[in-house]
Formats: C-alpha cells, structure tokens, sequence
C-alpha cells in the first residue's frame, strides 16, 4: 500500500511539473510578442497616437513640398508670357483706313443711261486698278484683296491683263495664258467672297487696233464668261485703250463679233468697250452708239494733263445720255509719273460725285512713278499704313474719308430735321390741346 507521503509527494511532483510547463510556455508567447499584460495596455495605447502622427507629418511636409515646387513651376511659365503681353500689334491696327464701306448691290444693269441695281437705283462702284497681271500678280492675291475691302472699303477691282506688251496674254505662249488665267481665277474667287466686283480687262496698249487679237479675244471671253457665267460681280472690259489711228468704226467691227460671243452665255452681263484715243473721244460715240443692251463706254483721264476741255468732253456725253465708266484714272499725268495736281483733282472728282460715275484708279503696285498707289519702297502687299503709300495713295485714301465724312453728315442733318420737325408737332399739339380746354 502507498502510504499518505507519498501519495502527497506524488501530487505535489505533478503540480510542479505542470506548473514549469505553463511558466514554460507562456514564456515563449512572451518572448514573441502574443501575450501583453494588463498594465502593459496602457503604455501601448498612450505610444499609439504618436506613431500615427509621425506619418502624418511628413505627408504634410512632402504635400508642402510639392506644392512649393509646383508655384516655382508656375513662376517659370508665367515669365516668358510677361513679354508676350508687351509685343505691340500695331501691324493690324495702323494699316491706313477709310471707315468707308461702299455698297454691294447685287446683279447689275444699264437703264438710262446709268449704271443700276436691280430696283432700278443708281450703283456707284469705287475701287482700283492693278498693274499688269504678268509684272505684279502679288497684288491680286486674295489677300490683297480682302485687305482693300476691309481697310479701304472699295467695292471694285480691275484686273488689267496685257495683251501684247512683254509677257502678254497674245505673245508669252501658253504657260503664261495659264498663269495669268489662274490670278485672274483667284482674284474673281475673292472679289465675289468679299462682296466686291470684278472687271476683267482685255488690256490692249502698244497693239492699238483691238482687231488685231481679235481671235485670242473672241476664245478669251468665250472661256472667261463660260467659267463665270454664275457670277453677277463679273464685268467684262473687251478693249481697255484703242489709239493710234484706230477709228470708232474700228472698234465697232470688234465689237459686234465679240460681244456676241458673250451675249450667246450671259445675256445679261455688263460690258465695258473702250473707246478712241486712249479712250478719251466720246463725241464718236455719241452720234454711233452699239446697239445692245447693258454696255458702258470707258473713259480715261489725268488730272496732270486732261483738264477743262476733257472734262467738257465727259459732261457734254454724259448730258446726251451716253452710259460711261471710268475704267482708268490718275490725278498725276497722262505719262503716269509726277505729283498729283490736287486743284484739277478736285475738279474731276465733283464731276464724278455730281453724275454718280463708277470709276477705277490706276494703279495697285510699288513701281517707281506717280500712279502707283503704294510707295517704291514698301514691299508689302495688303494693310499699308499712310506712310506706306505713294502721294497718289494717300489723296486716294483722303478722298474715299471724305466721301465717308459728306454721308454721315448728310444722316446727321436728316437727323436733325426728324428732330426739329418732332419738336414742332409736339408743340402744336400742346397749343390745340390747351385751345380745346379754353373752349
């Protein structure tokens, strides 16, 4: 039998044992991290709130830091602009301009003696002329073109196409025609966008007798009408200056095989028919005029040399009816060259506002003379500033202001009368309400 002693040393053997178990035990689990004690919870928990602040301050570090870099980024941007601003735009602001903006009309027509609109009003285009196509095409272009409406407000333009002088139409072969083809394509192109018209110009010089190109003529406009058969802006001009001993009966042969051959497309289109002696004699025309609807007969002038007696010439045709279009003009000589004569100008061109007369300046181009409206030394080809013209432009220009200036004078005097007349009723109408209550 065991006795009590051992029995007891027995259990407490056990108890021993299994208490350096447990202590074995929870010592690994403390060694590793698993077990906390209670007071330990404490001190963790106090520890907890500043290990989570740490990260949030350096966020908010690099955040600032970023933000600082991305403002110095700004200011690198920003400073090339500060320039920029300060770049002057005087290029599109200082271009010479009139304030002017002359009418479109629409489809024209000759009645009476008078060149109108389709409600029978009088339509009076103002514009210029080019030089020859083949010598300046670089003042036909589009933009050329459109720079004339914007800042000059003319409502026509000329395109002057030599017939036999150097590298014309008759004689420069066919690479040229093509060529001069194309501009005078362009240029219609952007007449008709910019609501101007255009006047193509058969311009016949050293060869004198229209006949003799008569058939590059009759193809020319067989081909120029067919193309632009549409276009109510196109006027055609069959023979720009007849000299020499080419008489009105000359002229006249030309013309009724010509015109035909643009009648037979366009039974409507305005035709322009130059006339004897550089187109100055009107007193042949007169007593034979073509007999055909919608023609106008040019005539030229230079206000240096054609004065009292051409300007006779001009009132006594106009007076008989005779329908005219001064298709080329110039205040300086006859020669094209010098200054301008401002005393005879003046006089010409209250001939021009008095009978409501279409006219086109010579010439748009920088050549060394007197007509040229842009200055030798000016090698632009649209928005010319007031320095930039010749002493022929800037009358020009000066000249379209003020016809500008007479129309808003003109509306500011029919607005005063509107006022004054409304003054009035309002008075009498006091006066009769006032006799009534007396009554």
């Amino acid at each position: 039998m065991v006795s009590k002693k051992q029995k007891f040393r027995t259990v407490l053997l056990i108890i021993i044992l299994a208490i350096a178990i447990i202590a074995g035990v929870f010592g690994v689990s403390y060694a590793k991290g698993s077990v906390v004690f209670p007071w330990e919870l404490t001190a963790k928990q106090e520890e907890e709130p500043q290990v989570a602040e740490e990260p949030e301050a350096e966020e908010v570090k690099e955040a600032t830091a970023k933000e600082e870099e991305l403002e110095k980024e700004v200011e690198k941007v920003e400073e090339p602009e500060e320039p920029v601003e300060e770049e002057p735009e005087e290029t599109e602001t200082s271009a010479a301009t009139t304030g002017v903006s002359l009418d479109y009309y629409g489809a024209l027509h000759v009645e009476d003696g008078k060149l109108v609109d389709e409600s029978g009003d009088v339509a009076v285009l103002t514009g210029v002329s080019s030089h020859g196509l083949s010598w300046y095409p670089e003042y036909v272009t589009p933009e050329t073109i459109e720079s004339l409406r914007n800042n000059w407000g003319i409502n026509v333009i000329r395109l002057a196409m030599y017939t036999s002088d150097y590298n014309g139409y008759c004689v420069a072969g066919e690479d040229v025609q093509n060529t001069l083809k194309d501009n005078i394509d362009a240029a219609v192109e952007a007449a008709t966008e910019n609501d101007m018209y255009v006047i193509i110009d058969w311009h016949i010089l050293n060869d004198s007798n229209p006949n003799e190109y008569k058939a590059q003529a009759i193809q020319f406009f067989g081909e120029m009408v067919r193309k632009y058969e549409d276009n109510e802006n196109v006027i055609y001009e069959i023979c720009n200056e007849p000299n020499g001993d080419t008489t009105w009966e000359d002229i006249c042969a030309y013309a009724d095989e010509v015109i035909p051959v643009i009648r037979n497309v366009d039974s409507d289109a305005v035709i322009l028919v130059g006339t004897p002696n550089w187109s100055s004699d009107l007193d042949s025309v007169v007593e034979a005029p073509l007999d055909y609807d919608n023609i106008m007969y040019t005539y030229h002038f230079y206000a240096g040399t054609h004065k009292s007696s051409a300007r006779n010439t001009l009132t006594d045709a106009l007076d008989a009816g005779l329908p005219v279009f001064i298709s080329e003009y110039g205040f300086v000589s006859a020669d094209g060259d010098g200054s301008v004569d401002t005393k005879e100008a003046a006089k010409w061109q209250d001939i021009i506002d008095e009978y409501q007369l279409s006219t086109c300046i010579w010439n748009l181009s920088n050549k060394a003379e007197g007509s040229a409206l842009i200055s030798s030394d000016c090698d632009k080809t649209a928005d010319w500033e007031e320095e930039e013209l010749s002493e022929q432009g800037q009358y020009f220009v000066n000249m379209l202001q003020s016809i500008d200036t007479s129309k808003q004078d003109d509306e500011e005097i029919s607005d005063e009368t509107s006022e004054d007349i409304n003054e009035k009723e309002q008075k009498l109408n006091k006066e009769k309400s006032n006799m009534e209550k007396k009554r």
